[in-house]
């Protein structure tokens, strides 16, 4: 296969979704070994996580983490939650993982042309903030924000100002590319097509969000309306879908993979499950795309 650079105009969404992010590690492995490249990548959550991944060239590595690495109770367990007060021990990730367990070629990554923009919510604003590699001067951290659900995650610290979840506003972060000026947008949903969530947001999450985050009265409200938002998003992302000015890759069916997932069988098939279908839609996106590729 012979290298494709899409449209300078194109950009790769990646939406989060915990261990749903498996499908996602998918997809990505098959772009890269089609040696397909995007020049802007934007994910929320484990969407920001995989592209990482993504931009280092690592073939297997978020296949890995998102399978795998759900075992180690130095990355998440309830233990964390007691004694870091987190459920992800992203520092274990960023920093212990690539050099004892799964290689990180830190190079590639660090010289790769594609700008990666991970998003957060902010705990005093309640609103989305997006941080860019290479302008973020705290992008490690900024990634490990964009990925810290709320409840079982502390804020993360980004130059100065508290971070959670990008899941909270913007669980899927088209809007952000579309306003930036790119017309081709490739979206990877970790959903099957037409799943909605119930609203508002369940009671007992919000209790214990308004418990733990009582002063922050602005994040509390983009809590309260997080399952609103994130219908509308999927409403306006099929209207892009059916109208030609999006291109979406999801699941066919339900993935049977929780938000935080043990199973490596379910998680391995849901892996298996993305590369499946990207390999089967690589050709139309392509087409969409308009990107030469032998």
């Amino acid at each position: 296969m012979s290298e494709s650079f899409v449209s300078e105009k194109a950009a790769l969404v990646l939406q989060g979704g915990g261990s749903r992010g498996a499908f996602t590690a998918g997809v990505l492995d098959v772009l890269m070994e089609h040696q397909v490249v995007f020049p802007y990548v934007i994910g929320t959550s484990a969407g920001a996580l995989n592209a990482v991944n993504y931009l280092s060239g690592d073939i297997g590595r978020s296949r890995y983490v998102t399978t795998e690495l759900m075992h180690d109770p130095k990355f998440v367990s309830i233990r964390n939650i007691f004694f870091r007060g987190t459920a992800f021990n992203f520092t274990y990730l960023f920093h212990t993982v690539p050099k004892t367990k799964q290689p990180f070629n830190q190079g590639q990554y660090n010289s790769s042309p594609v700008e990666l923009v991970a998003a957060s919510v902010g705990l005093e604003d309640g609103q989305t903030h997006y941080f860019k590699k290479g302008e973020c001067k705290e992008f490690y951290k900024a990634l490990a924000s964009s990925a810290s659900l709320p409840i079982i995650s502390r804020p993360v610290r980004v130059e100065g100002k508290r971070y959670l979840d990008g899941g909270v506003t913007c669980a899927t972060p088209f809007q952000k590319p579309l306003e930036d000026g790119f017309t081709k947008i490739v979206i990877v949903q970790t959903r099957e097509k037409g799943f909605r969530k119930k609203t508002p947001t369940g009671k007992g999450k919000r209790i214990f969000a308004k418990m733990l985050y009582h002063r922050c009265k602005k994040f509390h409200e983009a809590y309260y309306k997080m399952n609103d938002q994130y219908n509308a998003d999927m409403d306006e992302m099929e209207r892009l879908f059916e109208s030609g000015e999006a291109f979406i890759v999801r699941p066919d069916v339900k993935p049977e993979v929780g938000r935080i997932e043990k199973d490596t069988d379910k998680l391995l098939a849901l892996y298996d499950q993305g590369r499946k279908i990207m390999e089967r839609e690589l050709p139309a996106m392509l087409k969409f795309l308009g990107a030469n590729h032998e």
